[in-house]
């Protein structure tokens, strides 16, 4: 469930979930990149989120749910968002039937994997594209 608290005199609201190490240190890169806080971004990842509604575009959800053995490839992330945020992510799990934790998981894969893939996906989808673009030219 949501946990509301106060930042600089906002109200926030959070909630966790686990998602892959390696994602958490890419969106911790890109939030050092950006020269924003980790907060900063999980703000920005869910305004853009909710405003492109991804989830009906075909983005399947993830399981944000710990896995069944203590895997250390994995973390407990918390993400803590304006109240507005949180409760429109919450309305988003509950029409779609899946979990809070569900929901913040496949948000922060489509921000750190469609909106700012790392360089080697950005490379592979280059050259599947060239090798599709080569067999229609055939």
């Amino acid at each position: 469930m949501l946990t509301p608290s106060l930042f600089n005199g906002m109200s926030y609201a959070g909630e966790s979930t686990v998602i892959p190490l390696k994602m958490h240190l890419y969106i911790q890169a890109l939030a050092f990149v950006q020269g924003m806080t980790l907060r900063a971004v999980h703000e920005d990842c869910a305004s853009r989120f909710l405003a492109e509604k991804a989830w009906e575009k075909g983005l399947r959800w993830r399981d944000g749910h710990r896995p069944a053995l203590a895997d250390p490839e994995w973390v407990e992330v918390n993400v803590r968002i304006p109240c507005d945020l949180a409760d429109n992510l919450a309305e988003v799990s509950r029409r779609n039937g899946v979990g809070l934790p569900d929901v913040l998981y496949t948000m922060l894969y489509w921000y750190s994997w469609v909106l700012y893939p790392p360089l080697h996906e950005q490379e592979r989808r280059k050259t599947k594209f060239r090798a599709s673009k080569a067999r229609e030219e055939r």
